[in-house]
């Protein structure tokens, strides 16, 4: 079996920190898109560090990446993460990563459009937490679940459901997920 996962809101609680910061920084806020792109950079730049410190694993991450490693799946990370704002973002989200044991097989960075990654990477199932992303790997014919709300798709609030959803649907045997 070999998963897609993206990191910001699918396995970190990153928005949560974010919107902690936003209204810090902004008293009146209460929705990302109240500032303009250039103010939005201007914040990321500013805070991105201290944000980082305090990202937390979603609830149950661990738990389904242990029984992920125990039935040998193989864990591609595909995130938009860069080093956009800090030049040292992908090293630090590597090392992220490892100082919560969350082992993974390849991870891809700058990656915006996911489908056309996971398709080349032979992801059986995409997990991400919005919509046009799923929406971009269901094109390439790649199965998504969203880590969040969705009107269009399988959703979970946290990893134990979503840890239930992959054992009942026995998303362990590849045959079982689609033809090529």
């Amino acid at each position: 079996m070999i998963l897609g996962i993206d990191i910001d809101d699918t396995i970190t609680n990153t928005s949560k920190v974010v919107n902690k910061y936003l209204r810090q920084e902004y008293p009146e806020y209460d929705n990302r898109k109240l500032l303009s792109k250039k103010e939005y950079r201007r914040f990321l730049k500013k805070h991105i560090k201290q944000m980082r410190d305090e990202y937390e694993l979603k609830e149950g991450v661990k738990t389904a990446w242990e029984y992920f490693k125990e039935n040998h799946f193989k864990i591609i990370i595909i995130t938009a993460r860069n080093n956009k704002y800090d030049r040292n973002n992908i090293k630090n989200t590597k090392a992220f990563l490892k100082k919560n044991g969350l082992f993974y097989d390849k991870i891809y960075f700058r990656q915006i459009k996911k489908g056309r990654k996971a398709y080349k990477e032979h992801v059986d199932l995409f997990i991400d937490d919005k919509e046009r992303v799923l929406d971009n790997v269901a094109l390439y014919q790649i199965p998504g679940v969203c880590m969040g709300i969705s009107s269009k798709y399988k959703s979970f609030s946290d990893w134990y459901q979503l840890l239930d959803y992959i054992k009942e649907v026995n998303y362990g045997r590849r045959e079982n997920i689609r033809c090529e």
